[in-house]
């Protein structure tokens, strides 16, 4: 046990035990009410379609067009991580099993197979990362449908269009943030992003909820304007 301990903290494993210990302290901190499960899910659209028209004329009419290339490219991105379960599942859902199983290989296969060797350790980084990913895939399968029957039957019961809601992370028009909200007696957290175009609103500030995005991932709030003295 103590030859494990000391191969997870070296340093070409330092690295995967500090995501490690960063998951723990995630779902520690959902545990207390702190985080939101959800609080770093992020929209996958498998249907990416990017247009960018490139036209260069330098005496001779030249026209590039990038639209199948560019489009193609980030499709292939987002179909991947949908092939993987990112977007399926809560993303730290996902983050927590890949990490666990990339430490998990590290470490034992550093410790059994590399014995140290710094050769190893950077070799294995590709076939590690692959190797997981198909471990999360299988793991989280069977989670998909306790999870969406969740999302279906969970918040969206609750009408918070309307209410008011505290900010318990900050949010702007682009980066998601958390709010709670007071609900027959129970404080509830949901994610929220700022409406278009207005100022951030901080942590402790209150503000309206005045819409859901139709994926049903977060809500639109605008900042109270602060009552008159």
């Amino acid at each position: 046990m103590q030859a494990l301990l000391e191969v997870a903290i070296a340093p070409y494993n330092i690295v995967y035990t500090g995501l490690f210990m960063m998951i723990i302290l995630y779902w520690i901190t959902v545990m207390i009410g702190a985080l939101d499960i959800g609080a770093f899910d992020f929209d996958i659209d498998v249907d990416t379609d990017v247009d960018i028209d490139v036209d260069v004329d330098v005496d001779t009419d030249l026209n590039i067009d990038t639209d199948s290339e560019v489009g193609s490219s980030v499709g292939w991105f987002a179909s991947t991580l949908h092939f993987f379960n990112f977007g399926r599942l809560p993303f730290m859902i996902v983050m927590s099993f890949l990490v666990l199983s990339m430490w998990a290989i590290a470490v034992l296969g550093n410790f059994y197979v590399g014995q140290g060797a710094g050769t190893y350790a950077w070799l294995q980084i590709l076939p590690n990362l692959f190797v997981s990913l198909l471990i999360t895939k299988i793991i989280t399968i069977p989670l998909i449908p306790i999870f969406k029957d969740f999302s279906s039957k969970g918040v969206d019961a609750i009408d918070y269009i309307g209410q008011v809601c505290t900010l318990k992370l900050p949010a702007t028009s682009t980066q998601i943030g958390q709010a709670e909200v007071r609900f027959q007696g129970d404080s509830l957290l949901i994610t929220v992003k700022a409406a278009k175009n207005s100022a951030p609103i901080l942590k402790g500030e209150e503000a309206l909820i005045v819409n859901q995005e139709d994926d049903g991932k977060y809500y639109i709030v605008k900042k109270l304007a602060p009552e008159p003295a």
